[in-house]
This record gives C-alpha cells, structure tokens and sequence, in this order.
C-alpha cells in the first residue's frame, strides 16, 4: 500500500517548530548539565574514584 503524502496546515507546521524548539532547548541543556556533573567529577589528584562510586552509590 503506497503511502500518501500528509500536507500540514501553517497552525500545525507553527506547533511543530514550537514543539522541536523546546525538545532542542531541553537537549542543550541536558548536555550543559552533563557536562557539569562530568567536570565536578573529574579525577582530582590524590583523589580515589572508588572512594567516590562508593559515597555515590549510597545516596
């Protein structure tokens, strides 16, 4: 069964991009809070990671 082309109406093309907007705003930042938590746990000298896993795990 071929499928058949769906035209959008300009209201439902306008909630789409509002709709992809805010999806790619929460992806930004979700990766900016990523990278945060990945740099507050970078490796520290003198620093044990296992110690660090182990308090983690715990919470």
């Amino acid at each position: 069964m071929a499928r058949r082309k769906v035209e959008l109406t300009e209201e439902q093309k306008k909630k789409n991009a509002e709709i992809l907007a805010r999806l790619k705003a929460e992806r930004e930042r979700l990766a900016d809070e990523t990278r945060t938590l990945q740099q507050k746990t970078k490796r520290k000298p003198g620093r044990k990671r296992k110690n660090q896993s182990a308090a983690t795990a715990m919470e």
